[in-house]
């Protein structure tokens, strides 16, 4: 009499485990996507070619300080929303003789914290040394002053961090492709893939590629946050009803 209840109730709780990881990945990914896109939405995008006091007020603006906080936070979303997708996996039907992709979700995980975190260190140097840059320039009326601000963001430590940082996201972005290849969610993978990839170049593009970018990024986080909804979790190994 008391066996259908021993076995029933890890399995319902293991449902309501899921279901929680389902939730909070798909939060996760929804989040990073809008912080994403409103980092290139919300920065200024002045004439930086010539040096000028409007260059200045827009580099000392608060639109400056939290457009860059976005991005900070969507990069740093991006690890905790593939622990979630990792957890998700593991708990999914895999297809006819395909694995899980837990391994590539764990691997992007490690390298999306890395990433992050010395993208961080950048973004950080970047927001307040070259707000306090253009504050002088603005206090003074000397725009000669935002010379400073190339020699700031072209520091040869500095560059190299945040190289590293971006070449990190890449690979996590990759590795989350290969996770949802082996598990159904092909393009939410390749077009998150794609959107990590080309964080690097797109820094080197005019203020509508970069504002596209966030848009293809934001997008293909919003397919994962939908793939991961839309698979079906399993209970010892059975779909959850």
């Amino acid at each position: 009499m008391t066996t259908p209840a021993v076995t029933t109730r890890p399995s319902t709780e293991a449902g309501r485990a899921g279901r929680r990881a389902v939730r909070w990945t798909a939060l996760g990914a929804v989040g990073a996507a809008l912080l994403l896109l409103a980092f290139p939405l919300l920065r200024p995008w002045p004439d930086e070619t010539v040096p000028s006091l409007a260059l200045a007020a827009d580099l000392a603006s608060d639109r400056w300080v939290i457009a860059h906080l976005c991005g900070i936070a969507g990069l740093g979303l991006l690890a905790p929303t593939f622990l979630g997708l990792r957890t998700v996996l593991r708990d999914r039907t895999p297809p006819a003789g395909g694995r899980h992709g837990t391994r590539a979700a764990t691997a992007a995980v490690v390298t999306a914290w890395l990433g992050a975190g010395l993208c961080a260190l950048y973004y950080g140097a970047e927001i307040f040394g070259i707000r306090t840059i253009a504050q002088a320039a603005v206090r003074t009326g000397d725009p000669a002053l935002l010379a400073d601000v190339e020699v700031l963001r072209y520091q040869p430590a500095a560059v190299v961090v945040f190289a590293l940082g971006l070449a990190l996201v890449a690979a996590a972005g990759v590795l989350v492709a290969v996770a949802l290849w082996r598990t159904g969610g092909r393009w939410a993978g390749l077009v998150t893939a794609a959107g990590l990839v080309l964080y690097l170049p797109q820094f080197f593009g005019t203020p509508a590629v970069r504002i596209s970018h966030g848009v293809l990024a934001a997008v293909g986080l919003l397919l994962v946050a939908w793939a991961v909804t839309r698979s079906r979790t399993t209970t010892a190994g059975h779909p959850e009803g």
